[in-house]
């Protein structure tokens, strides 16, 4: 049995209902689709997700809703969290250390990875 089935926990505002793959998808208006893949049981995602709210830029916005997260897969005595947001700034090196350390203070007995997207 597949536990790390895509799921979709809200839809986003202009976003037609995108694939977890997000092929074809876009956005509505020739938008890139901004719905993050999922990956994972759905409880511990949400509660993932919403401990990731947690870790905010200097201007006061957190990685989730400003959309900087990409995928968040949830398997297996791993995580892995893909963002992005360049990892030579200054400010991503703080925000990948705060979702790594969420994500190590919600999973403490998981594995974690935090990836940058290209």
């Amino acid at each position: 049995m597949n536990k790390t089935q895509p799921i979709r926990l809200l839809p986003e505002p202009g976003c037609g209902g995108c694939q977890p793959s997000h092929s074809g998808c876009g956005g509505g208006f020739g938008r890139p689709c901004t719905s993050p893949e999922l990956r994972g049981q759905p409880e511990l995602v949400r509660c993932v997700l919403d401990s990731l709210r947690g870790v905010v830029d200097v201007e006061g916005g957190n990685i989730v809703d400003r959309q900087l997260v990409k995928a968040l897969r949830i398997d297996d005595g791993e995580a892995e969290l893909t963002v992005s947001f360049a990892p030579s700034c200054g400010i991503g090196r703080d925000l990948a250390e705060g979702a790594f350390q969420t994500l190590r203070r919600v999973l403490p007995n998981t594995d974690v990875y935090v990836r940058h997207a290209v």
